[in-house]
């Protein structure tokens, strides 16, 4: 009896045993898999470059490289035809190309020799899953869709995407889109260049507020003929590039008044025909770049209009590295690299910055 009651009470210490050193193995195991897991996150997050940072004295190598079509116009997977706006996704390193004429959104990878469509391609029409002649697209980060400027279909459209499944819904009716941004608020703004105006819009409102444009005001300043591309920095200053005046402009925020912040050169060839933005983005330092049209050249103007200096093209006008034909919209990637889309040269060419 007494040996019987000896053993269980041995079986009992052992099996007790035995678990606590299952659990201290266990716990030892996923402390070193939760070290080793904190270790590749900070290895990974000290791998990441900061963002270049763009300014005054930042210079970019003249010959450029095609990294989106070139192949003449088409609608290929290699092919754009009078491709007119560009945004660079740095998080996945994606190039979405507004193919006017294709009347499709193209995201064409950094190292890509091809196009992959994204929005539109179901030809020329107003369904729901067609665009025509879109103007420009950006990514909303939010939900991972694109909010895209159905031009010609006189309308904003969102297109959600998850994995080959894609849906539809329009943002905004009847409006003349011509250009896209967004400000660190999630903000929507949009250049209307029929009515020479732009507007913000916030998530679920179906009326925009007027923030540049002539119907600001009555002065003189405010009144913009046909606005092309916009930009919206981090301080809610609204620039946009007037497309036939060769002007670019800035609103301030709840600014009553727009004041001329660049202009455009007059072509030597053509001096009687003004110059004409299409393109203007603005880099952290506040110096303005604007792509002139009529010279084939993306131009820098510093705070204050008061200097300016060609930083690629002017060249002529034409289809080699160092050339644009019609220059549009452009921009900028994480690592200072410039983008400028070549509508008439079916084509996005990149100039690599130059580092010290």
């Amino acid at each position: 009896m007494w040996i019987v009651l000896i053993i269980i009470i041995i079986v009992a210490l052992i099996t007790t045993i035995t678990v606590v050193v299952l659990k201290t193995k266990k716990t030892n195991s996923e402390e070193t898999s939760t070290t080793e897991t904190t270790e590749q996150m900070e290895t990974t997050t000290e791998q990441l470059p900061p963002p270049f940072i763009v300014n005054s004295n930042t210079t970019w190598k003249q010959d450029a490289s095609t990294v989106a079509g070139g192949h003449g116009p088409g609608n290929r997977t290699n092919q754009l035809d009078q491709p007119v706006s560009i945004y660079v996704d740095d998080d996945d390193e994606n190039l979405y190309i507004s193919d006017y004429n294709n009347h499709r959104i193209v995201r064409w990878g950094f190292n890509d020799t091809i196009g992959e469509v994204v929005a539109g391609g179901n030809g020329i029409g107003n369904r729901i899953d067609q665009l025509k002649n879109p103007s420009d697209a950006i990514l909303d980060k939010k939900d991972s869709s694109l909010i895209i400027c159905d031009f010609k279909n006189d309308r904003v459209v969102k297109w959600f995407r998850q994995g080959d499944t894609t849906s539809q819904q329009i943002r905004i009716r009847r409006i003349g889109c011509w250009s896209l941004a967004m400000d660190n608020n999630g903000d929507l703004y949009v250049s209307d260049i029929i009515k020479d105006e732009v507007s913000r819009w916030k998530e679920g409102e179906t009326s925009g507020i007027k923030v540049a444009g002539k119907s600001r005001n009555t002065g003189l300043t405010n009144w913009v003929k046909n606005f092309a591309y916009i930009f919206v920095d981090e301080y809610y200053s609204v620039y946009v590039a007037d497309a036939v005046n060769g002007e670019a402009m800035e609103w301030k925020k709840d600014a009553k008044n727009g004041t001329t912040v660049a202009r455009g050169h007059i072509n030597e060839m053509k001096p009687n025909s003004p110059p004409r933005l299409s393109g203007v983005i603005v880099d952290c330092m506040g110096n303005i770049y604007v792509s002139d049209a009529m010279t084939c050249q993306i131009i820098r103007w510093l705070p204050g209009a008061k200097f300016n200096s060609t930083i690629a093209g002017g060249q002529g006008c034409g289809n080699g590295t160092k050339q644009f034909h019609i220059p549009n919209d452009l921009s900028f990637d994480r690592q200072g690299n410039l983008y400028v889309v070549d509508t008439l040269n079916n084509r996005v060419q990149k100039f690599a910055v130059e580092l010290d």
